[in-house]
């Protein structure tokens, strides 16, 4: 299914840009080449758009090379930079799992990309299949929203244990952005 596949299998005796990429974790050669070859392998411009926030969750991407840009909107309805994710990123993994969800951010590029897509309707062939690789990809998807969501209510803990700390650091960083922006 996979144009450019051979290229990564090429790669395969050297270093590969998944081999540390966390949701492969546990996966043999054999799993990881499964999981590419139920992929479509897609190329984008610099600005093109993977997805918008809001739009119907039906895919996640594997980046294989380039930039994207992890965009949402912020309480005041701001355009924030959420993440800027490389070679070996994954985005909108969600949407393997969850048949109703929309996407929570817009990605797009911002240089070259060549990313391998994986659909919710393939991955759920692997599934039904009973691919070791489809259910190594759940169980590390569920380690990795675990750890999330640790550190996400860690993090919330600091902030309300000591909010006048927090704020103080968010006031540096404006100050210091619009120091940079006034000189450019």
């Amino acid at each position: 299914m996979s144009d450019g596949l051979e290229e990564v299998e090429a790669q395969s005796m050297a270093a590969s840009p998944f081999d540390n990429v966390e949701l492969f974790h546990g996966l043999d050669a054999d799993e990881l080449r499964e999981i590419l070859h139920a992929c479509e392998r897609r190329t984008f411009e610099p600005g093109d758009v993977l997805f918008s926030e809001g739009d119907s969750a039906e895919s996640m991407f594997l980046v294989e090379a380039g930039e994207l840009e992890v965009r949402g909107r912020g309480d005041a309805d701001e355009d924030v930079v959420l993440a800027v994710l490389g070679a070996g990123s994954v985005a909108g993994e969600m949407s393997i799992l969850d048949g109703i969800s929309l996407r929570s951010a817009t990605v797009k590029t911002i240089a070259d990309v060549a990313a391998f897509e994986l659909t919710r309707d393939v991955f759920t062939e692997l599934r039904d299949a009973r691919s070791h690789a489809a259910y190594k990809l759940i169980l590390n998807l569920a380690r990795i929203l675990g750890e999330r969501r640790r550190r996400t209510d860690t993090r919330v803990a600091e902030v309300f244990a000591d909010p006048k700390k927090h704020i103080d650091a968010f006031e540096a960083q404006v100050h210091d952005l619009l120091g940079r922006l006034k000189k450019a």
